[in-house]
């Protein structure tokens, strides 16, 4: 029988941090859970730490040579024999009750394919945690000024199907995170809940951190988003496909020059505008505005609410279900 969760770590020169992240998982309050750790060939102490550990549970491994992120990100979940799978990383820590938050979720929201912890404080339209569905996923990301996708793999629960469904994680970008996140949303519904599932650190070998020089991350969610636009399964009409890519398209031209005319860089200026395909009459798209006025309700204050915080704890949660609106 398959476990609920397959709990991945990847690894990489985490001996500074490695041991809190494995002990924090093993100390889960929640136990139905496979634990998966695969070092990419580390040369600090890494491996040296991992073997120290002997649990049932736990399925190591280390690649020679190193695989890079995303690779090995893709390793583990070819390996994993788990329904959902949380990405612990080296240097994060779970908290001792998330996995049995996340149990409860999912079985209270069986068709959910992905959670995400959101910000709380941004989300005025809906009583967390809310099912939404790809269209709605999809209006929000591209009709919003909403950064739905920007918190990382340390909030994010993957159906471990749905996951595999669309080929895994691309070695293409710097920031997979978002690409995995928006291209399964296309066709998986969503569940939304508050951030808290782990702790995650900010240092300077990250991937979020590297992924930032050069405008590295900038240039790969131009890609990104056109490879979601671009998807034939893609859940809007064609007036509303244009008007995303016209949505998408002012943005990239108006933080382009944010972050490099205005700020005296005229270099990095011409250069974007070859990565990013924009030619000189597009510069025109500075003085448009896009239409980001999608609301989900028509009224904040009739927000999308479910049956999960009106149920006593002995009731059954597979009943919760979304109000219409």
């Amino acid at each position: 029988m398959r476990p609920l969760f397959t709990i991945a770590t990847i690894t990489y020169n985490s001996g500074k941090w490695v041991r809190q992240a494995i002990e924090s998982v093993l100390a889960s309050s929640y136990t139905d859970f496979e634990f998966i750790i695969s070092d990419d060939f580390s040369s600090d102490d890494t491996w040296s730490i991992i073997q120290e550990y002997d649990d049932p549970r736990i399925k190591v491994s280390q690649n020679k040579p190193n695989l890079g992120e995303y690779a090995n990100r893709n390793k583990v979940l070819d390996a994993a024999t788990g329904q959902f799978i949380f990405f612990i990383d080296g240097d994060d820590i779970l908290y001792k009750d998330t996995l049995q938050m996340l149990q409860r979720l999912i079985k209270a929201f069986p068709t959910a394919g992905m959670i995400w912890g959101v910000p709380v404080n941004d989300i005025d339209f809906a009583v967390l945690p809310c099912l939404l569905t790809p269209r709605q996923i999809i209006q929000i990301m591209f009709f919003t000024p909403l950064s739905i996708t920007s918190i990382g793999l340390a909030e994010t629960v993957f159906s471990v199907d749905a996951l595999r469904s669309i080929g895994g994680f691309s070695t293409e970008f710097a920031i997979g995170d978002t690409y995995i996140k928006r291209k399964l949303a296309v066709t998986t519904p969503v569940l939304l809940t508050p951030t808290g599932f782990s702790f995650w650190r900010r240092s300077g070998n990250q991937a979020s951190k590297r992924a930032s020089r050069k405008y590295r991350s900038f240039i790969d969610l131009h890609q990104i988003n056109q490879s979601v636009l671009n998807d034939p399964t893609l859940p809007l009409n064609e007036t509303e496909t244009q008007q995303a890519v016209l949505n998408t398209r002012i943005s990239e031209i108006k933080l382009m020059v944010s972050n490099t005319l205005l700020k005296g860089r005229l270099s990095d200026f011409f250069l974007l505008m070859k990565k990013l395909d924009v030619s000189f009459s597009e510069l025109l798209l500075l003085l448009q505005k896009g239409k980001f006025d999608y609301k989900i309700v028509a009224d904040i204050s009739d927000p999308l609410m479910n049956n999960y915080h009106f149920m006593s704890s002995k009731d059954d949660v597979v009943n919760a279900t979304i109000s219409s609106h």
